[in-house]
């Protein structure tokens, strides 16, 4: 079957299709039409095509969030099947259609059963999908640790295996060489997060293969005009991707906006940073083993520590948009093509170019999500969030 959504606002990576027709067979993709009433509502109707009118809504491409530890009660550290499965089924009805599960700091051997714990899943459809996972430590600076914990060295090695896709350390720690090694080695991307690395240090660093930062400005030294760190160098290398988490809470819309003129959007992808507590209400939480307090927005510790976040990745597409004031080609751009170009994912998912998966949001043009479509199928009730 054919189907044909017409009188819809196409978002591609460089330009907005006013009035646009996408084509879709297999479930892919096949073209991006200008909407013309003689050619699509006239005579040429076919009754093997489905069509679809959108009334003016608007198409984005599903997101895809490279750093997320939960969602709707549920978080990677617990460590079982089900806990994914609810986490990748709620992802999915808030926009995101592909993530990392993103662990805290943890041992060696806890870090390995739970990614073992993706093999126990249930099959079943209306999940996004798990493309490895993110281990945001062990090896982070006691420093610099925002909510994570320090665990100690024990005689387990941080597990490397196929289903690890991204790793956040220190790089300035001892430890941390030949894990940085061994992770290059293996096609991990390195991360720097929750480091002190100097700016000296992170250009030897790039030079060595890192190419990310984890949500920069958070858990590091900001930036001083005699010491200018590694955020100075990760800004001024065009070789360096930047995680932003733009939820209104962890970076200022000026900051982000400066992070965006130095670096481009071709360089910048948005993160959720979400916890269990995204779609919950507001109370107490657990993350990483420790109490964290949902009150107004923001996830925090005891001692005011900011948490991770309480947002989806579509909340960051629309503060974009709607505060920092960037164009929803490019705010959609961070969110999606961007993470599928790093994960090796851009010829599938990313982007409504011919050729890809027919995987999208609709959109109303306030921006709240009214539908999930996957492989050319409308997924039922979307989760709104906030808008």
């Amino acid at each position: 079957m054919h189907k044909r959504i017409i009188n819809a606002a196409i978002v591609l990576p460089d330009r907005e299709v006013s009035q646009g027709v996408l084509n879709i067979s297999a479930e892919k993709i096949v073209s991006v039409d200008s909407f013309s009433f003689r050619e699509d509502i006239g005579g040429n109707a076919c009754a093997e095509i489905e069509t679809f009118d959108f009334a003016g809504d608007l198409i984005i491409p599903g997101l895809i969030d490279t750093h997320v530890h939960g969602s709707c009660g549920a978080d990677t550290m617990d460590g079982t099947a089900r806990s994914l499965e609810k986490m990748s089924s709620a992802l999915l009805k808030q926009g995101t259609v592909a993530f990392l599960p993103t662990t805290m700091a943890a041992s060696g051997d806890r870090l390995s059963d739970i990614m073992r714990a993706e093999a126990k899943m249930q099959p079943g459809a209306g999940r996004a999908e798990i493309v490895g996972f993110h281990l945001e430590g062990p090896c982070i600076s006691a420093r610099f640790l925002g909510a994570q914990n320090i665990i100690e060295a024990t005689d387990v090695p941080v597990p490397l295996g196929v289903r690890v896709k991204m790793m956040t350390l220190a790089p300035e720690l001892p430890e941390a060489s030949e894990l940085i090694h061994d992770a290059l080695a293996a096609g991990i991307i390195v991360s720097v997060g929750h480091s002190g690395a100097g700016y000296e240090d992170m250009l030897k660093f790039i030079d060595q293969g890192i190419r990310h930062i984890t949500h920069a400005f958070n858990a590091m030294p900001g930036i001083h005009h005699r010491t200018p760190g590694l955020l100075t160098a990760a800004l001024l290398d065009p070789r360096v991707h930047l995680e932003l988490i733009a939820d209104g809470v962890h970076i200022h819309p000026a900051v982000l906006e400066l992070a965006l003129r130095l670096k481009g959007t071709d360089r910048i992808l948005l993160v959720s940073d979400g916890t269990r507590a995204v779609g919950m209400p507001e109370g107490d939480y657990e993350l990483g083993g420790r109490q964290v307090s949902l009150k107004g927005g923001r996830m925090i510790l005891p001692d005011g520590t900011l948490a991770g976040s309480a947002s989806t990745l579509l909340d960051g597409v629309r503060f974009m948009a709607r505060v920092v004031g960037r164009t929803l080609c490019e705010s959609v751009r961070m969110a999606a093509l961007n993470p599928a170009r790093l994960l090796g994912l851009s010829g599938r998912l990313g982007s409504l170019e011919p050729g890809r998966e027919a995987t999208f949001l609709r959109l109303s043009p306030d921006l709240s999500l009214k539908e999930v479509w996957v492989r050319g199928r409308l997924l039922d009730a979307p989760q709104t969030g906030s808008n």
